[in-house]
């Protein structure tokens, strides 16, 4: 079986019963789902089957498989397919990992009963990341050769991302660069959480993000995003820091006290995460370009606004969306 979620216990937590521990610690499925999950052999200790009794000792190796039914898995719109990738453009509210803290809430296997893995390949890959609810243009592979030739192509900054961003508050100039190193905030109690931090700090990345104003109006402006690097949350976190956080984002312009409770909030009305129009950060990857190569022609793939974003830009009295220079 292969494990597609593993976690570590710490020395503080050993002796604590399994199904104690990962309800605490995997605080996405409830009791009765972990109970369920164990009956099911889907969870293992040290590499064999784990009952909800057993003590978890400190170093123990916890994995979960996640038994996820392509068949209610929402479909997603492709913009394009051919033997190698597939183009989609994903709503917010789903996520991209097959390994993620929302193993249900993805689309990938019904997507390959569609467009099924070739050339050796298990099953579709995501070849790079967007966040649960970040909505956009995503390439996804299906042929082994096709996963590694189009991961290079990334890595080699042959494939420009651009994005599209509602932000809080007008940034006094039309373009600009933001390049603050990038790592895990000091002192945070959400483990999730990124912060901008100073050169050469411990686990400080460097990053950088070109941006344009788009169009402005009271309070808030809408900003095109380039990303010259691949940091985890480098939009958000360089928005934040330079003090225009993108509307809504429940994490970055707010503490952790109101993130946690923002959490809370979200899981009570929708425990089982499958809306995908709740409230989210309003930032959407708007265009994939790649360039023209030996192997394969030059492309462009765009997502159009989406309606929760062009919604917005309307109620907080912004432009008309079909009049903006996208």
């Amino acid at each position: 079986m292969a494990a597609s979620l593993q976690s570590r216990v710490p020395e503080a937590e050993a002796g604590q019963r399994l199904l104690d521990w990962l309800v605490r610690r995997f605080a996405y499925l409830d009791r009765a789902r972990w109970r369920t999950a164990l009956a099911a052999h889907a969870v293992q200790r040290n590499g064999r089957m784990a009952t909800p009794d057993e003590l978890v000792a400190a170093g123990d190796v916890i994995a979960f498989t996640p038994r996820a039914d392509a068949s209610m898995e929402p479909d997603v719109p492709v913009l394009h397919a051919d033997d190698e990738v597939v183009v989609v453009d994903k709503p917010a509210g789903l996520v991209v990992q097959h390994a993620s803290a929302a193993p249900t809430r993805t689309f990938l296997a019904r997507l390959a009963a569609r467009f099924p893995p070739m050339g050796g390949a298990t099953r579709l890959q995501p070849i790079h990341r967007l966040d649960r609810d970040t909505s956009g243009v995503l390439l996804i592979g299906r042929t082994p050769a096709a996963i590694r030739a189009w991961s290079e192509d990334f890595a080699a900054g042959a494939v420009t991302k651009e994005y599209l961003a509602v932000v809080r508050g007008n940034p006094p100039a039309e373009r600009f660069a933001m390049t603050a190193a990038i790592g895990p905030a000091p002192g945070s109690a959400v483990r999730s959480r990124r912060a901008a931090l100073p050169a050469g700090a411990t686990g400080a990345q460097s990053a950088q993000t070109d941006a344009e104003v788009v169009a402005r109006w009271p309070g808030h402006a809408l900003l095109r995003l380039w990303p010259r690097t691949g940091r985890t949350h480098q939009l958000r976190v360089h928005l934040a820091d330079a003090g225009w956080p993108i509307a809504h984002d429940p994490l970055y312009g707010r503490s952790d006290a109101e993130y946690l409770q923002w959490v809370a909030v979200r899981k009570a009305a929708d425990p089982e995460g499958r809306n995908p129009a709740a409230e989210r950060h309003l930032l959407h990857a708007f265009r994939v370009v790649t360039q023209t190569g030996a192997a394969r022609p030059g492309r462009v793939w765009r997502a159009p606004l989406p309606a929760d974003v062009a919604n917005f830009i309307r109620v907080s009295g912004g432009p008309e969306v079909a009049d903006l220079p996208l």
